[in-house]
């Protein structure tokens, strides 16, 4: 197998700067789909980089974006479209989606992170390829009808 592309780096949303970790298949190697990595409020994109879950999507024809949710890791200027707990605007995690051009991807969405995910996965109209939540935050904020609108 090739190697993988990675790099770094900062995006703007909604006004915020927020750091990413990105890996990809290397030397022109086609990209099946992106995978998007999400955190807990004790971890960041690192613990995706340090377990090897990057580099593994990466050498599987995956490109995984893992970014750091405001408030943490080294996005901890920038600030929360919520408080914790709340859920945000699921327009905040589309705008991640499209300024990352991630295409509709799966998310991966552990514990705080479902105050981001969850709404942006009932949003009208969200482009998910998949969702993979590992005990979100916010279920219980979301109602039934929500729910049952997810296809």
């Amino acid at each position: 197998m090739a190697g993988v592309d990675q790099h770094e780096g900062t995006i703007k949303v909604q006004g915020q700067n927020l750091f990413f970790r990105e890996t990809r298949p290397g030397s022109g190697q086609p990209v099946r789909f992106s995978v998007l990595l999400l955190h807990g409020i004790r971890f960041s994109s690192e613990t995706w980089q340090n377990l090897g879950t990057l580099q593994r999507l990466a050498e599987a024809g995956y490109r995984a974006v893992a970014i750091d949710l405001p408030g943490l890791g080294r996005s901890k200027e920038a600030a929360a479209p919520a408080p914790i707990g709340e859920p945000a605007p699921g327009s905040f995690l589309a705008a991640v989606v499209d300024t990352l051009e991630l295409g509709p991807p799966v998310v991966i969405s552990p514990s705080l992170s479902g105050m981001y995910s969850l709404p942006f996965l009932v949003a009208p109209g969200s482009q998910l390829r998949g969702f993979v939540p590992v005990a979100p935050i916010c279920t219980d904020k979301i109602n039934a009808v929500d729910y049952a609108s997810v296809k």
